[in-house]
């Protein structure tokens, strides 16, 4: 089965660029266009990983490692939402992969080699990208075509973070990915929830991570009320808009713009268990 049979949408022909709203590749003597409206964000990151790769934009990977790593000079970008991605490997990685992310990964700004065998990739997520589902949907083919082997750590996607605040979450995050891959290093992936669960149920220090989402919460109103009964219905959003005498369109509304303002969707269960005990523990 060809893209042709995959894409059926997709226009061939002698044309280099279609224009604004389609993602267009060379196909063997010719070029294919994708219409964009048809495509899911995870397609379109397929496409350009399979495609000949392109000169990716520089990014300035000095000035994150010393602001990050060496705690010195000014955050090198204020983002409106910042995701940290943690590559943890045995061999420090190729230009070749290095570059592949690069294509691949939308918003990306830089690639920290923050030691010989872990990389932290910063992405720009003010235009909100699910980079979980894609990166482990892609995660066999990268680890089969490069010969090795990557534990990765999904950082939460932060939003309103000051310089300051910026550092204390990667210094939280980092802490806890080397815990967890120290004395629980047998999964490849893990979320942001999961880890922090894991983090609590064995009284490992979250650093900054707990108040920084409890303001989260503070700042939105209802949300501890709505935390709350939505883990008393587990997760039902029927039973919890009952519960709060809550229109459900108003309730899911709420829920949204706290998934933008948190980074947390608390229709997935781990985030919700993560907030509930933030509200119960303190």
């Amino acid at each position: 089965m060809n893209l042709r049979d995959l894409f059926p949408e997709a226009v061939v022909n002698q044309t280099e660029e279609m224009g604004q709203g389609w993602l267009s590749q060379p196909l063997e003597d010719q070029f294919i266009h994708f219409p964009l409206e048809t495509l899911s964000q995870r397609e379109q990151a397929l496409l350009d990983l399979q495609a000949p790769q392109r000169a990716v934009q520089s990014v300035d990977e000095d000035s994150w490692y010393q602001f990050l790593v060496q705690k010195k000079g000014n955050l090198p970008v204020k983002f409106e939402a910042v995701q940290l991605l943690y590559l943890e490997h045995v061999d420090p990685l190729s230009s070749e992969l290095l570059d592949l992310f690069k294509g691949l990964l939308p918003h990306l700004t830089a690639l920290v080699e923050t030691s010989s065998t872990r990389t932290v990739l910063v992405l720009d997520q003010t235009i909100p990208f699910e980079v979980e589902a894609l990166v482990q949907d892609i995660l066999p083919t990268v680890e089969s075509d490069f010969g090795l082997k990557l534990t990765i750590f999904f950082g939460n996607s932060w939003t309103k973070l000051q310089a300051e605040e910026m550092r204390q979450v990667f210094d939280s995050e980092t802490q806890l990915f080397s815990d967890f891959v120290r004395f629980k290093g047998s999964e490849q992936t893990i979320s942001f929830a999961k880890m922090a669960l894991w983090a609590r149920s064995g009284q490992w220090n979250l650093g900054a991570i707990p108040e920084k989402i409890r303001h989260y919460i503070d700042e939105s109103k209802d949300m501890a009320d709505i935390i709350e009964a939505m883990w008393a219905s587990q997760t039902n959003l029927v039973q919890t808009a009952q519960k709060l005498f809550m229109h459900r369109n108003s309730l899911q509304y709420k829920l949204d713009k706290f998934h933008s303002l948190s980074g947390l969707n608390l229709k997935n269960l781990d985030d919700l268990a993560f907030c509930h005990l933030l509200i119960l523990n303190g």
